[in-house]
């Protein structure tokens, strides 16, 4: 966990994080479900996205399916 507080997404993933990103806290919400965040709601969903993204890509990187 503590290694999850400062990481930095690899370079070939940022498109892909910041895509998943926006898709996942405007599109999915606001879209399919018309919900907004509050601001408390959006900090916590940003975290949660972001340790989600960092297990995917620990795996990945230990799988060594990276390329």
């Amino acid at each position: 966990m503590n290694n999850w507080l400062f990481w930095a997404i690899p370079e070939k993933f940022v498109f892909k994080y910041l895509f998943t990103l926006w898709v996942a806290m405007f599109i999915i919400p606001q879209y399919f479900f018309g919900l907004q965040f509050t601001k408390f709601g959006f900090i916590l969903n940003l975290l949660w996205y972001d340790l989600i993204f960092y297990g995917w890509v620990r795996i990945k990187q230990q799988l060594g399916d990276d390329e």
